[in-house]
């Protein structure tokens, strides 16, 4: 059985803190996207950007060194890193400095051996929050087992997967032409133990009531976007929100319900100055810190607890 409830502004509003004024670029935490395959620089930069834009201290990017004359271009705050770099810290090797609060993997990544080898190596190695997006959840609809590390992950998994993709990811399970949403989202929480973030028109974000995850799914509806963001590189964008808003230390499951939201407004933002013909996944990143701002400071007052069941 699943719960539904309704993800608005309201309900972000109170997930989202205030900054101190004697914040740095160290508290609002390290985000690592993997993402872009030589040539597919476009998904890397919109994620990348929109980590940025959404509040992270520092966003790192591996890519392919091919990509680095772009992301250095058009995202010049982000810092390109090599998958050897990676692969060392995440085996304990090496004295970098760096650290990271948040891994993303997938966004143009492509379906690879290579882009294969480091997913199977973020999930045996890594244990902190994990969002899988884009060609991260083809490699697991395509290997059974990567599917069955992501399975067993020994931190916090996120999937975002559109409709099309959650079929392939649940080959395995009874779906017909009757499945609604919320059963699908529903299945891929039991299949993989994570939170699932079901995209499309009424994204839903689910995942098990219980912390020690068996008994009823619960799943929230988002309540903003609108059709205009059906477009190439939506997908990048929210993976990149999501990411960002983790890293500053809201816990996975509120960072993917606060992330859908306020990706959303930054949709709708963007459809009320461009309309919904013409929008595009870039629009979406310059509206996120309006966004923000808006939901931030809008005033609550009085308002009763509105997380009601849809």
């Amino acid at each position: 059985m699943t719960e539904n409830y309704e993800i608005t502004k309201k309900t972000v509003h109170k997930l989202l803190p205030r900054r101190s004024p004697y914040i740095h670029k160290g508290d609002c935490g390290r985000a690592l996207i993997l993402a872009g395959a030589s040539g597919m620089a476009g998904a890397a930069v919109l994620a990348v950007r929109a980590s940025m834009r959404s509040g992270a201290g520092l966003t790192y990017i591996c890519t392919p060194k091919a990509n680095y004359q772009v992301l250095q271009t058009a995202a010049p705050e982000a810092i390109c890193v090599d998958w050897d770099r990676v692969a060392d810290k995440l085996a304990g090797r090496g004295n970098d400095p760096w650290n990271y609060d948040v891994i993303a993997f997938g966004p143009g990544m492509g379906v690879s051996a290579s882009a294969r080898r480091m997913l199977k190596a973020i999930l045996l190695s890594y244990d902190g929050p994990l969002v899988i997006d884009a060609d991260g959840l083809n490699l697991l609809a395509r290997e059974p087992e990567l599917t069955g590390f992501a399975q067993n992950y020994s931190g916090e998994l996120i999937l975002t997967p559109h409709v099309g993709e959650a079929k392939r990811l649940l080959e395995d399970v009874n779906l017909d032409q009757t499945t609604s949403r919320e059963e699908m989202a529903e299945a891929l929480v039991r299949k993989f133990r994570g939170i699932a973030i079901l995209k499309g028109a009424g994204t839903l974000v689910a995942r098990y009531s219980s912390a020690l995850k068996t008994g009823a799914v619960t799943a929230w509806r988002n309540t903003s976007g609108n059709p205009g963001m059906a477009t190439g590189g939506a997908g990048d964008v929210l993976t990149g929100v999501i990411a960002a808003l983790t890293a500053q230390g809201l816990s996975p499951w509120d960072a993917a319900r606060a992330g859908v939201l306020i990706h959303g407004a930054a949709g709708d933002l963007a459809a009320d100055d461009k309309g919904e013909y013409g929008l595009i996944a870039s629009d979406i990143v310059e509206e996120l810190p309006y966004a923000i701002d808006e939901i931030i400071n809008m005033d609550v007052t009085g308002d009763e607890d509105e997380e009601r069941k849809s």
